[in-house]
């Protein structure tokens, strides 16, 4: 299966937004009348589903079980397979898997617990086989193999997770379709109807769920496994699995109403991470979005997240500054982009998690601008606000001699300034708790800076800073 196509990655790092007028809206629209989150329509005519799947590919009501195990840490049973049980792996593979098997039935409490803890040791313990899948010799991928070697491509992993389900009693399927990983992105790459990768859906209680172990157990640095474990996914509802997973059999999808290969092709890409932080989009975005030279458009953060962006020149390749702004909300978030010239700029999407040192990919989708702007958006600073909004002004550069209405939020510091130079002007608190104050640019400065502090002899810390002309 992977041998079809050099471009499988085992995580996919990027993927991005759309939405019909909401998020949920769209999600609605992919996934019909089953339960959970939902997203984009369409029609296309499917194969019979295997027969060991009941109710035709029924979705399931409720996600909040199979979600409780996606914890992005790994079983410890799985973890620490016993030497004398680990020593079975290479001289008799099917014993080894009846001992892991009993481990597992002796640890597990219910049938999601058990898929958990394959996917687990599938997951921490095969690598992916890079050298072999680069150089077109991947070798037998039975579930034999794959134990006594320790390597496989997705077809291997798929087997042998599948194995492992076999042996618990627990319903599973080997699925086949198109992965949008290494190689592919929102203008390259993107051909769902030739198949290079393989994963797997099993039943629960007669209910479905899609499962990836290749993915979840590590990604490829250039043509380099690197191994880590996720549970990226792991259960992961049908309506976001189909952001990178296009199955040969359009039933396969667990959708209500399955994507055609067109349908999916115009998706952003976005990976799990995106759908685990985000939600309610107001606009819908595709892969490749025509704009005339601005974009903007709101959405939530779930609790302890936010999110970046990233604009990249696709000509030049080069990274475009100010010209994004992250605009926090008591309610919403608003992003706002700007172009400088016609062209396809690349929109990265970066989540973040309190507490994080740096931020991860979680999506892309390409801009197309026929025409250009001036507009610019001020530099940004992380610093020690809670809940900093900056509510105007958002757009520069500030014109020498306009007046300008500068609001800024932020819950705990006492005193924001505007600095220019020696000279600070402080802005005044109303009851509302947004610092305010109008202020006429002047004609002697080239930028200026707004700074917080807890009090008027403080440390000052800058938080964004503003071009003028």
């Amino acid at each position: 299966m992977d041998n079809i196509l050099k471009k499988f990655l085992i995580v996919v790092s990027v993927v991005m937004l759309t939405t019909c007028s909401t998020l949920q809206g769209l999600l609605d629209n992919i996934s019909g009348s089953s339960g959970g989150d939902s997203r984009s329509s369409s029609n296309t005519d499917g194969g019979s589903p295997a027969s060991r799947f009941s109710k035709d590919h029924t979705l399931p009501i409720s996600y909040e079980t199979a979600y409780s195990y996606r914890t992005d840490t790994p079983d410890q049973n799985m973890k620490n397979i016993p030497k004398n049980v680990d020593a079975s792996r290479t001289s008799d593979p099917d014993e080894y898997i009846r001992q892991v098997v009993e481990i597992i039935n002796a640890n597990a409490k219910n049938d999601f617990e058990k898929i958990k803890k394959a996917h687990d040791i599938v997951a921490l313990l095969v690598k992916y086989d890079a050298a072999n899948f680069w150089s077109g010799t991947v070798p037998d991928q039975s579930y034999q193999t794959v134990l006594k070697t320790r390597l496989a491509v997705c077809e291997g992993y798929s087997n042998t997770f599948k194995k492992f389900c076999d042996e618990l009693k627990i319903p599973c399927e080997i699925v086949h379709g198109f992965g949008r990983g290494i190689g592919t992105s929102p203008l390259v790459g993107d051909t769902p109807n030739n198949s290079n990768h393989a994963w797997n859906i099993v039943t629960i209680n007669g209910e479905n769920y899609l499962i990836d172990c290749t993915w979840d157990s590590g990604f490829m640095d250039g043509e380099v496994t690197k191994q880590k474990y996720t549970t990226d996914w792991l259960f992961l509802k049908p309506e976001h699995f189909i952001y990178t997973h296009y199955p040969e059999n359009a039933k396969q999808q667990l959708l209500a109403t399955p994507l055609t290969a067109a349908q999916f092709s115009a998706l952003p890409f976005f990976n799990p991470k995106f759908f685990e932080s985000t939600d309610n989009l107001s606009i819908r975005l595709q892969k490749i979005n025509k704009v005339n030279n601005k974009l903007s458009f709101d959405y939530t953060t779930k609790k302890g997240y936010w999110l970046s962006f990233r604009i990249n020149d696709i000509k030049t390749g080069k990274q475009i500054q100010n010209r994004d702004f992250v605009q926090i909300g008591d309610k919403k978030t608003t992003v706002y982009f700007s172009f400088p010239d016609a062209g396809q700029y690349s929109v990265n999407i970066f989540w973040w998690k309190t507490g994080a040192k740096q931020g991860e990919g979680c999506g892309e989708f390409v801009v197309d601008a026929s025409s250009s702007s001036l507009v610019q958006y001020p530099t940004t600073y992380s610093s020690s606000a809670k809940n900093l909004q900056i509510i105007s002004p958002i757009e520069m550069p500030l014109k020498k001699g306009n007046t300008y209405t500068f609001r800024i939020r932020v819950d705990n510091k006492n005193i924001v300034t505007i600095i220019y130079g020696r000279t600070f002007v402080q802005l005044t608190k109303g009851k509302d708790g947004i610092f305010t104050a109008d202020f006429e640019i002047p004609n002697n400065i080239r930028d200026l800076s707004i700074g917080i502090a807890d009090s008027e002899r403080g440390r000052y810390e800058n938080v964004a800073k503003y071009a003028i002309n």
